[in-house]
């Protein structure tokens, strides 16, 4: 048998144990639920409001943007860092698993979290489009809502493997997670802090900032021209200024770069200490 297909089924004979797991995704799939609900509601009560597919995906796809990434790293911890004082990593390494097999198995737990998230989010808009009182296009994707898919894909892959790099370093969940939430109140706290600065040039660092990067990719109004076309028309009405999009080709290569470094320090960190 392939060594992946072996390391895909250990992590998925791992997961489907823990409650935490089949949990996690409940709870993802009623809060994708929940705003496809308000959709369908509006396009049966409010007049020129529809609930059809693929017009809809951004506002679908938009709760999954708020809150994948931090599902996706708060899941990878549990299900990762209790691994050190249950001994199952210990015991995957008695087994026969070198320390990187065992990593890259983990790294399949991550991309499997990933694509997991997205096919519920995927099925739950479809399904709910069946019970919008409108009639979907015959395309179900466009090429735009797929560009949005892999961004939310690229920034829950940024906070899963910054979940997967807190286990490997803690190795506690209760640890792990707190730094998991203390780094997402300093990464708020620093764009603060430069604004009393003045310095353009700093500012505009700090959408490189990891977590940032992660948001600008859930942007959605970069993946879609003609919506922000349309709000921009509107905000000189209400005196507001024009609204810009970030340069998704970019925050794509920067976002590739926290992956490879958070996976790196995750491995280094692992060959070097007793397991």
């Amino acid at each position: 048998m392939n060594i992946l297909t072996i390391l895909l089924r250990i992590e998925w004979l791992k997961a489907a144990k823990r409650r935490i797991f089949w949990v996690a995704i409940g709870a993802f799939g009623l809060f994708t639920v929940i705003r496809a609900v308000i959709g369908i509601y509006m396009a049966s009560t409010i007049p020129d409001v529809d609930f059809t597919l693929p017009e809809r995906w951004p506002d679908i796809l938009g709760a999954v943007s708020g809150f994948g990434p931090l599902f996706t790293a708060i899941l990878m911890i549990l299900l990762f860092a209790p691994e050190f004082s249950w001994r199952t990593a210990r015991q995957n390494i008695i087994d026969g698993l070198s320390k990187e097999q065992f990593f890259t198995g983990k790294v399949i737990l991550l991309a499997g979290l990933v694509l997991l998230f997205m096919a519920v989010a995927v099925l739950i808009g479809i399904s709910c489009s069946m019970f919008s009182p409108d009639e979907s296009g015959s395309a179900i994707f466009r090429p735009s809502d797929l560009s949005y898919m892999g961004g939310i894909a690229l920034g829950m892959l940024v906070y899963g493997s910054f979940g997967l790099m807190l286990s490997t370093h803690f190795r506690s969940s209760g640890s792990a997670l707190g730094i998991l939430f203390l780094y997402i109140i300093v990464e708020g706290i620093i764009p603060l802090l430069t604004l009393r600065m003045g310095s353009r040039t700093l500012r505009d660092a700090m959408e490189f900032l990891p977590f940032k990067v992660v948001e600008n990719l859930g942007d959605s109004l970069a993946y879609y021209p003609a919506e922000l076309l349309e709000m921009n028309l509107m905000r000189p009405e209400l005196d507001l200024a024009s609204l810009g999009s970030p340069d998704i080709g970019i925050h794509v290569i920067v976002a590739l770069a926290y992956i490879m470094v958070l996976l790196g320090l995750s491995l280094l960190n692992l060959r070097k200490r007793d397991l």
